[in-house]
């Protein structure tokens, strides 16, 4: 059974990643957003210091889930967490690059040294994640890793649905061949990506942005 505590520094193509800590929250606060569709990854309101202090807490306390901040020397650069315990594999969730560090392969990378590390301390795993289907550019990145879809299914995402009464009706509509509304909520269509451990990756991205991928 591998060590349920955070490992050394884990480091690889060109980045280090760390677990959460005060000044990376800082920094995390300062990223620029993105805004609809994709504000559940926005981190401005760890700008309020008693948010910060409190997600700071969640981030480190104990249980199944690691947190990991992407650094490049002392600059925060992307962020990924991954759940230790899912039934399904390791399951790799809240992958974000903010718009300032794209187009630099930072999704790739941090997620080739998360899985180096996860591959030998869970040898016996293999990987899963899921993605909001309109995150189209997050999709070349998984794939170029490795992973493929092998299941679409609706989904009903909190927080997304919120956004979606409040948008303006053109905002939606772009939207609108991802979405549906049924049973009094909005549902995204959602695409269940794996991957089979030491399968090739290809970390030179192929175009440039790195979109959220509306894993949860």
């Amino acid at each position: 059974m591998a060590n349920a505590s955070y490992p050394p520094p884990i480091q690889g193509h060109g980045l280090v990643l760390r677990p959460w800590d005060e000044d990376l929250v800082r920094q995390m606060a300062a990223w620029g957003e993105r805004g609809f569709p994709y504000s559940a990854f926005d981190l401005g309101y760890l700008k309020d210091p008693q948010r910060a202090r409190t997600k700071l807490a969640w981030a480190r306390e104990a249980g199944p889930h690691r947190h990991f901040v992407a650094c490049e020397g002392p600059r925060a650069v992307g962020r990924l967490s991954v759940n230790l315990r899912d039934t399904a594999g390791l399951y790799l969730w809240g992958v974000h690059v903010p718009p300032e560090h794209e187009g630099r392969g930072v999704c790739r990378r941090m997620m080739a040294a998360a899985m180096g590390w996860l591959e030998a301390e869970y040898p016996a795993s293999d990987f899963i994640l899921t993605s909001n289907a309109f995150s189209e550019r997050a999709h070349h990145a998984y794939l170029a890793l490795g992973f493929e879809v092998t299941e679409t299914r609706w989904h009903h995402e909190s927080d997304l649905a919120m956004q979606l009464w409040k948008v303006a009706p053109a905002e939606r509509e772009a939207l609108s061949p991802f979405l549906r509304f049924s049973n009094g909520r909005w549902e995204v269509r959602t695409h269940v990506m794996k991957r089979k451990r030491g399968a090739p990756m290809a970390l030179s991205p192929g175009r440039r942005g790195e979109v959220p991928s509306g894993t949860a």
